[in-house]
């Protein structure tokens, strides 16, 4: 519904986007809306030049984005919003004004996109809408590399400082211990391979690296998955023929197997406030 701001009955107050452009608005539907232009309405303003005229409040927000804001608050038909720049800027806006309606009114709209997204997306617009607890669920789904993808998505703009840092340190505190597992790990398993046979050794490492490389890519990867991955990874032969390391191999298989079921067992257990 186009909404005329210039002749808009009973318009008390005029604001003024930067750029110039005026908005006819009502005292009492935008201190109903938002506190802080309840609080500024409650200051005494500088009387207008003409007995005739409003009051003009400069707000130096986008016009396009306080208009769309304008017409959410407003009694009217809230504007269709189609894509994530948009809304994030509207949101932003509310977040100003503390206008929780705005996102009362489109927080539907963000969580159904949540539904799709990735781990990291999800985790920002969860932490956006106030669901703390589903928050730290995606949280522990997100590797280093999907966090790289935030830091350009508009969503990021959303998210509070604490809310990213946190995200960061469970990340970082979690890798920290995955890499101290591994490496206590494997110094157990190298002392129980009697061969000194050096393709034993890079089968070793092979399998260690392999694990951290399914796990980094998903830290919510299963043990069945992952050893999928660490199957699959091509490891050198063994030219040794001596008859007591016959089943090296396998055995170093199924050590990763059980290392792997301890390391998503402690992924999971990792608590999320650091």
């Amino acid at each position: 519904m186009a909404m005329e701001w210039q002749i808009l009955p009973g318009a008390d107050v005029i604001l003024r986007a930067s750029g110039g452009k005026e908005f006819h608005v009502h005292k009492i539907i935008l201190s109903l809306a938002s506190p802080v232009f309840g609080d500024m309405f409650s200051v005494p303003q500088p009387p207008p030049a003409k007995t005739s005229e409003l009051s003009i409040i400069d707000v130096h927000d986008p016009p396009e984005v306080l208009e769309m804001f304008l017409r959410i608050i407003y009694p009217t038909p809230n504007p269709p919003i189609n894509d994530i720049e948009t809304l994030v800027s509207v949101l932003r806006l509310a977040d100003k004004y503390h206008a929780e309606v705005v996102l009362d009114a489109h927080k539907e709209y963000l969580l159904s996109m949540s539904l799709d997204s990735p781990p990291v997306h999800t985790y920002a617009i969860l932490c956006i809408c106030g669901r703390e607890k589903e928050a730290e669920s995606a949280a522990r789904r997100i590797s280093f590399a999907s966090l790289a993808s935030l830091s350009s998505h508009p969503l990021l703009r959303l998210m509070t400082v604490e809310h990213y840092h946190r995200l960061v340190r469970f990340m970082v505190a979690r890798d920290r211990g995955m890499s101290e597992f591994l490496k206590v790990h494997q110094t157990k398993t190298e002392k129980f391979i009697v061969c000194r046979d050096v393709a034993h050794q890079q089968y070793s490492d092979t399998l260690v690296a392999s694990l951290r490389v399914a796990f980094e890519e998903n830290p919510c990867v299963r043990p069945a998955e992952a050893l999928g991955i660490v199957s699959s990874v091509p490891l050198p032969p063994s030219p040794c023929t001596d008859p007591d390391c016959s089943g090296v191999e396998q055995w170093l298989l199924e050590c990763a197997r059980v290392a792997l079921e301890d390391l998503v067992e402690m992924a999971e257990g990792h608590p999320w406030e650091q």
